[in-house]
């Protein structure tokens, strides 16, 4: 018999009614002892929630927002929303006043928490200091429409909001399609959350994981050796990490001890991988135990690929996984296999396709068959097969010569004393754009910057080295592991014009 779509609070009512005391999350803060949660512990705090989001006026069709960290409460204030059915908006818990006032009113949000004071209507503090005093009455389970606002990234001014018009329901064993167990996903396994939950990836999968009776491992700060280490103690089977991460884990592996005996995948998504750094971790899991997927907050479609198939399609992110790909010209022709362009999707289930929302919202760029862009580039084998090229407005034109600057980051990344590497195009008298590397050593290493032009001349082609190299304490990424390029080209011409 097949189970029929609930909800995500009633899902963890139902699980909170089956599994009482049994553990539910393992929360692992920065600093202190390993705090742990049942079932009913969960199920209560989200009915606390509730109960203090109807006292402050929020019920069904409202938009909530909140900036909280990797903590219990954002799992638990999540499904609380979704309870009284209300519309998540998950915040950067270092979003600043103006911004959040600013999405406050682009959404129509009728209430922001967040963890820190001056930001919002109410801290984290005063809404369970509230949640604490209201009666302990029941909380009826409604259902959102839609689930979720999902944010862009911002990084050119406020973030644009996208969502779809699904109600917000799931099936039990299936709360993400068929796409969930092709990347490694299951039910009724030990799950570990060390990615930003202020990022719809980590947010997205955490959920998903609490509804399929999943325990969560939830880290409030990453840190490589711990949770390398993690893995082992609690038996973890299923990771969700990025580019940023598995760099970080694969330096410290052998310092950790682990041996990831139960680790039965480590999924990664979020942004390009470099090909060192995949087989790096092909080699140490083998090729079954290493997934990806790409797609985008547009739900515009994905692809897959598992380690044997890109040992085989090496540099590829997968085919389409229930979704067509087209490759566009500049001049809007279909490119055969092996050409690079403008990459475009259509899902088989375009109901499930977010559109952008609020004010001044962009429109879709889609072609006459609902094949729509977010505006990367790449190309398709003779097997169907994507390559992934970099962003169409991060290509860097340099004497006439377009360079990707995923591709120069790859190879950085593979100097021994690199921890981090962004590359981006400076104007350039000579060369229209130049090349410019900033890089964050690893601790207590100094880069020899002759030694890493070497390197990079014999890596890449005379136009792909870097012209220009700084060195800086920390490069500008966000909490999901994405670069901020274009805030890190604003700072470095900052730099330049103050000297």
């Amino acid at each position: 018999m097949t189970a029929s779509p609930i909800s995500f609070g009633a899902r963890l009512r139902q699980l909170a009614d089956a599994r009482g005391d049994q553990t539910a999350l393992v929360f692992l803060p920065g600093v202190g002892e390993a705090q742990t949660y049942s079932w009913r512990d969960l199920n209560a705090m989200a009915d606390r929630f509730a109960r203090a989001l109807m006292a402050r006026g929020v019920g069904q069709g409202d938009v909530v927002g909140f900036a909280l960290g990797n903590v219990p409460a954002h799992i638990a204030l999540a499904v609380a929303i979704w309870r009284v059915g209300a519309t998540t908006m998950v915040l950067d818990p270092g979003i600043k006043p103006e911004t959040a006032a600013a999405m406050k009113e682009r959404s129509g949000a009728a209430l922001i928490v967040s963890q820190r004071t001056g930001v919002g209507d109410l801290t984290q503090c005063d809404f369970e200091a509230l949640a604490n005093s209201l009666p302990d009455t029941e909380v009826t389970d409604h259902i959102s429409n839609p689930g979720k606002i999902v944010l862009s990234g911002g990084s050119t001014g406020l973030p644009k909001m996208m969502c779809d018009e699904r109600q917000f329901t799931r099936v039990p064993g299936a709360s993400w399609g068929r796409v969930a167990p092709r990347l490694g996903f299951r039910c009724d396994q030990v799950q570990l959350v060390c990615g930003a939950m202020s990022h719809n990836a980590p947010f997205t999968w955490a959920q998903n994981g609490l509804f399929e009776g999943n325990t969560l491992v939830l880290m409030e700060r990453f840190d490589a050796v711990r949770a390398l280490q993690v893995i082992d103690e609690y038996q973890v089977g299923f990771a969700m990490v990025v580019p940023t991460m598995m760099v970080r884990m694969y330096d410290r592996l052998a310092e950790s001890g682990a041996s990831l005996s139960s680790l039965h995948a480590m999924y990664h998504t979020g942004a390009p991988c470099a090909a060192w750094l995949k087989e790096a971790w092909i080699n140490v899991l083998g090729p079954e135990r290493v997934t990806e997927m790409y797609g985008s907050g547009e739900n515009t479609g994905q692809t897959t690929i598992t380690g044997a198939e890109w040992l085989s399609h090496r540099g590829s992110v997968g085919r389409g996984f229930e979704t067509d790909i087209r490759i566009y010209g500049p001049d809007c022709t279909l490119l055969p296999a092996g050409e690079a362009g403008e990459i475009f999707m259509r899902p088989d289930d375009l109901g499930g396709r977010s559109h952008y929302a609020g004010p001044n919202a962009p429109q879709a760029e889609r072609d006459a068959e609902s094949y729509q862009s977010i505006g990367d580039v790449g190309w398709l084998d003779e097997e169907g097969y994507l390559y992934l090229g970099g962003r169409r407005d991060d290509v860097i034109n340099t004497g006439g010569v377009k360079v990707h600057p995923e591709t120069i980051e790859a190879v950085l990344l593979q100097f021994p004393e690199v921890a981090d590497a962004v590359v981006f195009g400076a104007v350039d008298r000579e060369w229209g754009q130049r090349i410019v590397a900033c890089l964050e050593p690893k601790a207590g290493a100094e880069i020899d910057h002759a030694a890493l032009r070497k390197f990079c001349a014999e890596k890449l082609s005379p136009q792909e080295v870097p012209k220009d190299i700084s060195v800086l304490d920390a490069l500008p990424r966000d909490g999901f592991g994405k670069i901020r390029r274009k805030a890190c080209a604003a700072e470095w011409v900052e730099t330049q014009t103050d000297s």
